[in-house]
């Protein structure tokens, strides 16, 4: 072919493109993906290291018709919509907000166009307001890869109060439809805004869900008395403009299984909750000396967590969906080992306990009445300073050693002698009929 070379065309269709924008999240997460959002914008209102966002709000509401969030944490300008918040992916020049949560520039888009084939955006900042409607499916039929503004009202003053964002989303995918409607869905939604936005609800941050006022997760770790938990801080990164803060808590809370295990939290947005799994080091080596067994519930008091904050979101160790941890980053690599060793020193506190009620029974048992009487439970964002975990070496328990007995015997038979003895369980009766034989031998004895 003469002159100069033909392209090829390599422009991805837009409904291919939206089909695979949405494919790998659920639903649930790019819902928190625009809670992040309103956060990311309490943050720029209040931009101070431990903010009090009293005053700021953010309501969702939901059905099997339409999605609705509005909050009144600034809005963002008529620039930042033409130029960064709608493009696909975070320009290298776009503005960033120290220590957002929304960072990577796809979680509004992904979760419109997840929702649904029709959507509304307003947003009002104390000298701009202005609105868009984008109909999905014209969308995809034009050329052109832009949306277009209803209105822009400029040099106007708007009341504080008054800005902020509000986003509709209608004509829902069918599956979306589906569980939004659905009662169960909703509740596992409010339980993960309530642990994964503890940190910002806890800071007086206010968050309706269809609403009601959701207050935050609990996550507390017990002090006092000679119990310390483990506190290791430390930057990486320290030697640039973004040094990572690394801040590391570990010790006991109540014996709570579902809510054991390690917790990850970036720039205040908990991204693992509970985990007991091997990317937390769970079951990482079968000999405890050298690695951590698999979890199970004798660890059910373990709590750890693990803070990163850095003015750079880019750089924490979490993957853009916000639903698990980068563990290739360099300073994951860095905070793991050493959140091995604190695992393995509250495990071996863990397993002690463990021997001293096998022996003493629960009652009896002086490190676990140590730690009931001795300590309280304070919220883990307290805890500050460098310190090793630690505990008394409480002294023997007063009192003969005891040893557990267990035994089957047929249902049948267990339940009649429940009946003869007057007692409500299983172990009642093979408690009684120890005590009664062990009375009898003794008694023979004497005569």
């Amino acid at each position: 072919m003469a002159g100069a070379e033909p392209h090829i065309n390599a422009m991805p269709t837009k409904a291919f493109f939206v089909d695979m924008l949405v494919k790998d999240i659920p639903l649930e997460r790019a819902i928190l993906d625009l809670v992040d959002n309103c956060i990311d914008g309490a943050k720029r209102l209040r931009p101070a290291d431990e903010p009090d966002f009293t005053g700021l709000q953010v309501a969702l509401s939901l059905s099997d018709e339409e999605f609705v969030i509005e909050d009144n944490c600034g809005g963002f300008d008529v620039a930042t919509a033409q130029n960064y918040a709608f493009r696909f992916g975070r320009p290298s020049e776009a503005k960033s907000t120290d220590y957002s949560i929304g960072q990577f520039g796809v979680g509004m888009k992904r979760a419109l166009f997840k929702f649904g084939r029709y959507f509304e955006v307003h947003s009002t900042t104390q000298n701009q307001k202005w609105s868009m409607t984008v109909n999905v499916d014209d969308w995809e039929e034009a050329p052109e890869w832009v949306f277009d503004f209803d209105e822009i009202i400029e040099d106007q003053e708007f009341p504080l109060e008054d800005c902020g964002t509000r986003i509709i989303v209608r004509e829902l995918r069918p599956e979306v439809s589906s569980r939004f409607g659905g009662e169960y869905f909703r509740r596992q939604l409010s339980e993960m805004i309530r642990s994964h936005q503890r940190q910002f609800l806890a800071s007086g941050l206010a968050i309706e869900f269809d609403e009601t006022h959701l207050t935050n997760t609990e996550l507390k770790i017990r002090t006092g008395g000679k119990f310390n938990p483990a506190i290791e801080e430390f930057s990486y990164d320290e030697e640039t403009e973004a040094p990572i803060l690394v801040r590391i808590v570990a010790g006991l809370s109540e014996s709570i299984p579902s809510e054991a295990g390690w917790y990850i939290v970036c720039n205040g947005r908990v991204i693992l909750s509970a985990d007991r799994s091997d990317q937390t080091g769970w079951g990482s080596v079968a000999d405890q000396k050298v690695g951590i067994p698999k979890y199970h519930n004798q660890y059910a008091r373990f709590r750890g967590v693990v803070f990163f904050n850095c003015r750079s979101s880019s750089k924490l160790p979490w993957n853009t969906t916000k639903t698990g941890l980068d563990t290739s980053s360099a300073v994951w690599q860095a905070t793991f080992p050493k959140m091995l060793d604190h695992t393995r020193t509250v495990i071996k506190f863990l397993n002690s306990l463990d021997e001293e009620i096998e022996e003493y029974g629960r009652s009896a048992a002086p490190l676990l009445s140590a730690l009931s009487r001795e300590t309280q439970a304070q919220e883990v964002e307290k805890f500050k300073g460098s310190r090793s975990f630690s505990w008394n070496t409480s002294p023997r328990a007063p009192g003969p050693k005891m040893t557990k007995i267990q035994y089957s015997r047929e249902a049948s038979k267990i339940r009649s002698l429940m009946t003869a003895l007057g007692v409500g369980s299983a172990k009642a009766v093979g408690e009684t009929t120890f005590d009664i034989i062990y009375k009898e031998q003794a008694e023979g004895e004497e005569e």
